[in-house]
């Protein structure tokens, strides 16, 4: 396994090397010369239902773009399109013309690609990166009421029932990552419409525990509802402005070090492929100075939301390194 993984970063090393202008048109097009400027509305995909960790980002960072970057009269429109497939492929195919962005899910983008290739109607490595909002790593969580109180309670326990989101999701992928790194002896319900939907199915007993991201399931936690017995992220994805996962123990602590940091949820903010480039510097440079504006820092207060804003360049080469480990790791998934 650590052989394994070390050819795993290895390869990822690599891919991180090779970022160059990703997705966009080469400026010697014509329509990408000169300079740029929406003139309408900006259509903003979240391949999800609205309430999501996804629709919540989408929505804070169109907020604060709208305010501080985009001309008077334009807007961007949030339009939540589920199931999954069919959201990321609106992204996918939509006219590389600067009227439609979105925002993707890593890894259930490159783990769909790689599982159902007759689905996934998307190459994920040619969307047009403008940057990313925040990394995500994944808590197993259980009902504050539980009578599992470690990770030990749930390995050593047999039967054990767990819930998430549609197949595919990258939720789903953390749960069956985190099953078979621990080596639980549990099945999985898939079709929760949300992150809400998923921890009431927990307190109303249809799950034992739950793999969901750090930053989704805050207000459960600090209301007593929930407990989280793992952190499956690395310690540099450990948010500082949750205190309430200061002690939680991480999976490497527990000796489970391929899985730490494995599965975490990249929210990358993308356009179509072959984005002309002067389009694509627009956009790029308004994501990027909405996420870092004070505007959107006090909404990601008040919301309670850690942020990570990393623009085209560093949001590419993540990108690039979960690629390359989700080549490795999703076809174990299946044995």
């Amino acid at each position: 396994m650590k052989h394994r993984l070390h050819r795993l970063i290895a390869v990822a090393l690599v891919a991180g090397l090779a970022v160059a202008g990703c997705g966009s048109k080469s400026s010697s097009a014509g329509d990408s010369e000169g300079d740029w400027t929406p003139k309408k509305d900006i259509d903003w995909i979240v391949p999800y239902s609205p309430g999501g960790g996804f629709d919540v980002y989408s929505r804070g960072v169109a907020e604060a773009m709208q305010k501080t970057q985009l001309p008077d009269g334009v807007s961007v429109v949030i339009r939540n399109m589920p199931p999954l497939p069919q959201g990321i492929t609106q992204e996918y195919t939509a006219k590389p013309d600067g009227t439609t962005i979105g925002i993707l899910p890593m890894p259930a983008a490159i783990a769909q690609q790689i599982q159902d290739p007759d689905l996934a109607k998307w190459d994920t490595e040619k969307f047009t990166v403008l940057g990313s909002v925040d990394e995500n790593a994944y808590v197993v969580y259980v009902a504050a009421d539980s009578p599992y109180h470690s990770i030990e309670d749930l390995i050593n326990k047999k039967g054990l029932r767990s819930l998430t989101v549609e197949e595919g999701s990258s939720s789903a992928l953390a749960g069956l990552a985190t099953i078979k790194a621990l080596g639980l002896d549990a099945t999985v319900t898939y079709g929760a419409e949300g992150s809400a939907d998923v921890v009431t199915g927990l307190l109303r007993g249809d799950a034992d525990f739950i793999v969901y991201g750090s930053t989704d399931l805050t207000g459960f936690v600090e209301s007593g509802d929930i407990r989280p017995l793992l952190f499956l992220g690395t310690e540099d994805q450990r948010p500082q402005t949750l205190p309430w996962l200061k002690d939680v123990p991480s999976a490497e602590s527990k000796g489970f070090e391929d899985l730490s940091g494995a599965v975490t949820e990249l929210r990358l903010i993308v356009a179509p492929p072959e984005l002309p480039d002067n389009v694509a510097t627009y956009l790029r440079d308004a994501t990027y100075k909405a996420m870092t504006s004070p505007e959107f820092a006090e909404w990601a207060k008040t919301a309670k939301r850690p942020i990570i804003p990393r623009d085209w360049k560093a949001a590419t080469e993540v990108m690039k390194k979960q690629v390359a480990q989700m080549k490795e790791l999703v076809p174990t998934l299946s044995n």
